[in-house]
């Protein structure tokens, strides 16, 4: 499922740069990696179950026993 942000010109500028830096196929995965070097987040939090749907609010509430 695609979305849209909203960033500053400039800012798409620099992703780009580093997307092409990284020889990234994407901008999402351009900044997957970077979020995955900031975070080290392991690539297996990245879609490993894509067939799953979003928590909707009341799971979310739930979930955190509110």
């Amino acid at each position: 499922m695609a979305t849209t942000i909203a960033i500053k010109e400039s800012t798409l500028q620099l992703l780009a740069q580093v997307k092409r830096k990284m020889e990234a196929g994407s901008m999402d995965e351009a900044i997957r990696r970077l979020l995955q070097k900031f975070e080290h987040v392991p690539s297996s939090r990245f879609g490993s179950q894509p067939s799953l749907k979003k928590f909707d609010e009341k799971e979310r509430l739930k979930a955190h026993g509110l």
